[in-house]
């Protein structure tokens, strides 16, 4: 469950807050001045968030290395490319 609390709540009882996110897996967002400043998330979601996140950049970079002998020009040619193929099939069906 998430749920947004204020700044004063988890300041005046921040136990209460690691609890609700360690025990329960509650994701508590953080408000100070109606603003959202931050996230209380369990510890094995941010975990997972990060392996997933440096597994999604270790792909871009073999991509990147797949693709070093392109310059932008030729990349940026053979999207516009795509795109008007994509735009033309479109129109025709």
């Amino acid at each position: 469950m998430v749920r947004e609390i204020d700044l004063e709540q988890v300041a005046l009882n921040l136990e209460a807050a690691v609890r609700e996110v360690r025990d329960h897996h509650n994701q508590l967002v953080v408000v100070h001045h109606g603003k959202r400043v931050m996230a209380m998330i369990p510890v094995e979601f941010y975990d997972r968030w990060f392996a997933e996140r440096e597994k999604a950049f270790q792909y871009f970079d073999e991509v990147r290395a797949r693709n070093i002998q392109y310059s932008d020009a030729e990349v940026e040619a053979d999207i516009e490319r795509a795109i008007r193929e994509v735009r033309e099939k479109d129109a025709g069906s």
